[in-house]
């Protein structure tokens, strides 16, 4: 064997060995470049909260600016903070005042090739980097890009979708759960959104999440206390490959700027594992980009730019995650540290109420709400965490739970959750309860014919090809997984080349189709917020006049799915016998832990466990009968049905129990 031949088989050895192991417990430790040792604090949710202030604020932008001289380009920042607020955004002079939308695939529709201001693309980066990391995790808007594709990893042939595919389309300005500032408004209509001047999030990203390179979260003293994110070079995109290691300027001149805020190494991406394959926090490290000397540029002022719905043009500190005034205020819950929504007097905005009356009275009852989410919540504190360190935490998630018109009965979440779950765990919630109800494919048929700016493909028709004719007619109990399945590019999920689901649109190059498949085109999932989510950037009328009070058609779908629909796990819906009464979502960690606290936390095991053993059924608790489970459901494919939940092998922290979720 040739020296060369030698090291060649090593080398995949090595490889092959890397990716084996429990993906919930391995550790490995990835040779990435994620964070900073010196950074290290070991907080793992109970750590004290930080905050931003306005002159960290200004350092953060001098060093960017003193970055950008260095490498001799102009760019836009923004610096948030965690629950939203913008802190700041700074346009150099001769920087790219737009940025274009581009999924690198060649697809066609959606929001590929439109054209949005590069200040957009800079607060959904930073936003991005803030949303998805917390004290346990530290992720950036190019790990976002790697969870979002049709395959994971990205470039990995014959792999599923990524983990979150779907969530780029979520904290939308159109969403009833994100808080805008009246003061930033320029005197746009905002109609029933909702409103506040002070701190209180959390606060909408122009753009949703963001795949594209650039964002990266802020830390102080080992907690998350906001994100900063870089746009330069006119493309709004994603990385394709993550085989090879980019020098990618935006994301240079983020580490760049961040000094002294890195995020800890041992909570960054990049030492967080899901099926054996760490996570890409940043293809640079700290030591491989320039450092900003001392003294630092001053800040041009007109620099400071205001942007419509955001910020004024100035400097402001951020609000503490936590208390009151950031609108997530800490409690606990069943005997575990929690954290609810608050309005501006400090109140939960999502009590427990009872749901819509339905025929007979059988709506929730308010007490039943309270025991899901007491039931629900503890088991989200019993599961071992999926993308936390240190190894053995507990799921850290948002929670929601909605009746059959996605009315919200009541919400908790965990106290250190990423910000991300808030919005998801009520998309989740409000999708799992739309398409296992009987009207689902009458009200989408209507929202088509009715459909303006955009396309929008009869997906009834398509759908029940794919299922048979009784699909959304509410014969079968529908999760985000089920639907999930049929909203991917193929299906099978992951295996390439073949057709796509009903809800998805075709990948390039697979069919002679007018729209094709892209994290920016997704298929039904973008089609019912299209119109609504191009308004506030200015398409088709710049300026807007007014901004939507829903994501979707009110005028059919009432509250029904507001914030727009989720196209990945975690969620069931809720069911008195065979009668659909709700939803409960779920959002904050791993896929299977999402799938595993919905289902168990609706589960007669579950209630029993917290001491609810008078609320709900005496077998199902509030879980669909199985026998109308999507997972009965074949498509075309012959033995390949739909999947309702998937949990985690042994997934409790005070237990080995394993398969808890069979049988139930």
């Amino acid at each position: 064997m040739s020296i060369v031949k030698f090291f060649v088989v090593v080398f995949v050895l090595l490889i092959t060995f890397a990716g084996c192991g429990d993906s919930g417990s391995s550790d490995v430790v990835s040779r990435g470049f994620g964070g900073s040792d010196s950074a290290n604090f070991g907080c793992d949710g109970t750590c004290p909260n930080e905050v931003l202030t306005s002159g960290e604020v200004e350092r953060i932008l001098r060093q960017a600016v003193a970055g950008a001289k260095i490498l001799g380009v102009a760019a836009t920042f923004a610096v948030l903070d965690r629950v939203g607020n913008v802190l700041a955004v700074y346009q150099m002079p001769g920087a790219n005042a737009t940025t274009t939308i581009n999924g690198k695939i060649g697809a066609v529709g959606g929001l590929e090739g439109v054209t949005v201001p590069a200040t957009l693309a800079a607060i959904s980066k930073a936003g991005t980097g803030a949303y998805l990391s917390s004290q346990g995790n530290g992720f950036t808007s190019r790990t976002a890009s790697q969870i979002v594709q049709e395959n994971f990893n990205p470039g990995e042939m014959n792999q599923p979708g990524g983990p979150l595919f779907g969530v780029q389309f979520s904290q939308l300005i159109c969403s009833d759960i994100t808080v805008l500032n009246p003061l930033f408004t320029a005197g746009i209509s905002t109609g029933s959104n909702l409103l506040s001047t002070g701190g209180r999030g959390p606060r909408p990203l122009p753009l949703g999440l963001s795949a594209d390179p650039g964002g990266i979260p802020l830390y102080k003293l080992g907690d998350m206390v906001g994100g900063l994110g870089v746009e330069l070079d006119g493309q709004y995109s994603l990385d394709r490959e993550v085989f090879d290691f980019d020098d990618n300027i935006e994301e240079r001149l983020a580490l760049i700027a961040s000094r002294g805020f890195e995020a800890p190494s041992e909570r960054a991406g990049d030492s967080i594992f899901v099926v054996g394959k760490s996570f890409r926090y940043t293809d640079l490290s700290y030591d491989q980009v320039e450092v900003a000397e001392e003294p630092l540029p001053e800040l041009n002022p007109a620099a400071l730019t205001a942007v419509t719905l955001f910020t004024d043009g100035t400097i402001r500190s951020g609000t503490r995650f936590g208390d009151p005034a950031s609108g997530i205020t800490k409690t606990s819950r069943a005997g575990v540290p929690a954290a609810v929504l608050t309005d501006e007097a400090g109140n939960p905005r999502f009590p427990p109420r009872s749901g819509t009356p339905l025929a007979g009275g059988i709506e929730l009852s308010a007490v039943e709400v309270d025991a899901l989410l007491d039931s629900i919540l503890f088991t989200s504190f019993r599961t071992r965490a999926q993308i936390r360190n240190p190894k053995n935490s507990p799921a850290q998630v948002s929670i929601f739970v909605v009746d059959t018109q996605g009315v919200v009965l009541g919400m908790v979440r965990s106290g250190d959750a990423p910000l991300f779950g808030i919005d998801v765990a009520l998309q989740k919630a409000r999708t799992a309860v739309f398409f296992s109800s009987t009207d689902a494919g009458d009200r989408l048929n209507e929202v088509r014919s009715r459909n303006g700016v955009g396309a929008f493909d009869d997906y009834v028709s398509l759908v029940r090809a794919f299922l048979g004719p009784d699909a959304l007619t509410g014969t079968n109990a529908f999760s985000d997984r089920a639907g999930g399945n049929m909203s991917r590019p193929f299906f099978p999920d992951g295996i390439n080349g073949r057709a796509n689901g009903p809800f998805s649109h075709p990948f390039p190059g697979t069919s002679v189709a007018a729209r094709t498949w892209s994290p920016f085109n997704t298929g039904l999932q973008l089609d019912l917020v299209f119109q609504r989510l191009v308004q506030p950037l200015g398409v088709p009328v710049n300026p807007p006049s007014s901004l939507p009070d829903s994501c979707t058609d009110s005028g059919v779908l009432g509250t029904r799915l507001r914030n727009g629909i989720q196209i990945f796990p975690g969620s069931v819906p809720v069911y008195r016998g065979k009668t659909l009464i709700g939803g409960i979502g779920i959002s904050g960690d791993g896929v299977d832990q999402d799938d595993l606290i919905a289902f168990y936390g609706a589960s007669r095991p579950g209630l029993d466990a917290i001491g609810r053993t008078g609320i709900g059924d005496p077998i199902l608790g509030f879980n669909a009968p199985p026998e109308i489970r999507a997972d009965n459901l074949q498509g075309p494919i012959e033995n390949t049905r739909l999947r309702f939940v998937n949990c985690p092998e042994s997934p409790f922290r005070d237990s080995s129990e394993q398969q808890v979720c069979g049988g139930l």
